[in-house]
């Protein structure tokens, strides 16, 4: 079983990788780069970094390490 701060740091850095892929996928909105290849691969990245991190937070043993990293 991973100690609170390993469940934090994994969940940040999941995170981090959902951020970056929603931030591109906003790039390419923005840019009209919808469509295509690039963006059905951003999708698919961006959909993975939710899954990965939603797998992690849904962890038998996530509330508890959520509860003891708590108070620091």
């Amino acid at each position: 079983m991973q100690t609170a701060d390993d469940f934090r740091f994994t969940a940040h850095t999941l995170l981090l990788a959902l951020d970056e892929s929603t931030l591109n996928m906003m790039k390419m909105v923005s840019s009209s780069s919808m469509g295509g290849v690039a963006w059905k691969s951003a999708v698919l990245h961006q959909q993975d970094s939710f899954a990965n991190l939603h797998s992690h937070l849904g962890l038998p043993e996530a509330l508890e390490l959520m509860q003891q990293g708590r108070f620091r």
